[in-house]
């Protein structure tokens, strides 16, 4: 069970949640909480680290993101979207959108990233600063739920609901919104370290 410290329950589904501080039991609380390079986590807890750059594209974002990138209806932003494998698992996928023309200025160096990683580029920079972290329980049948289980088991319906976290970053007055949902081999990399507390502010 997930529960903020003052008792409460964070609901699940609805609307994208502010994240509290967190008790995690055999969860994925400490991963929803982790401020640092969820990717650089990821190489410590596995043995076998893999980026799969699914695509990274001009394309229509989300209708929420678009409202958070305060886009026009109907226009383009630039869209990436991976998946992060650990020992052959997948454990994160991970769905990042920003206005087009930041991609010829602000972050201009995500045009090139490839298949490296985008948490190794953004944590490097100190300029770069994130926003709140904000959390929320998706079902089967969510557009981000569909993307993801169609990512890790080429089903759009295969996985029971899933834990996603979203959080913008910052450069240059201009926001990189990044979102990544996690999937159930996760619980087994955050089990090895036991319950524990994870703060966020």
């Amino acid at each position: 069970m997930i529960r903020t410290t003052a008792g409460g329950t964070i609901r699940r589904g609805g609307a994208w949640r502010a994240l509290r501080p967190l008790l995690l039991e055999r969860s994925t609380a400490s991963w929803l909480a982790e401020r640092g390079s969820l990717t650089r986590r990821l190489r410590k807890e596995c043995e076998r680290f893999e980026l799969v750059l699914l695509r990274q594209v001009c394309a229509r974002p989300l209708p929420d993101e678009a409202a958070l990138l305060r886009l026009r209806p109907g226009q383009r932003a630039w869209v990436r979207e991976v998946l992060l494998v650990a020992d052959g698992r997948p454990v994160v996928y991970a769905h990042s959108v920003a206005r087009a023309p930041s991609l010829r200025t602000a972050w201009r160096p995500l045009s090139r990233l490839g298949a490296r990683s985008m948490g190794d580029a953004l944590f490097e920079q100190r300029e770069v600063q994130r926003g709140p972290i904000r959390v929320r329980h998706l079902r089967p049948g969510e557009r981000l739920h569909r993307a993801a289980s169609l990512a890790a088991t080429r089903a759009p319906e295969a996985l029971p609901a899933l834990w996603a976290r979203r959080s913008p970053f910052i450069h240059a007055a201009q926001a990189l919104w990044i979102t990544e949902v996690f999937l159930p081999p996760i619980a087994a990399l955050g089990a090895r370290r036991g319950g524990a507390r994870a703060e966020a502010p």
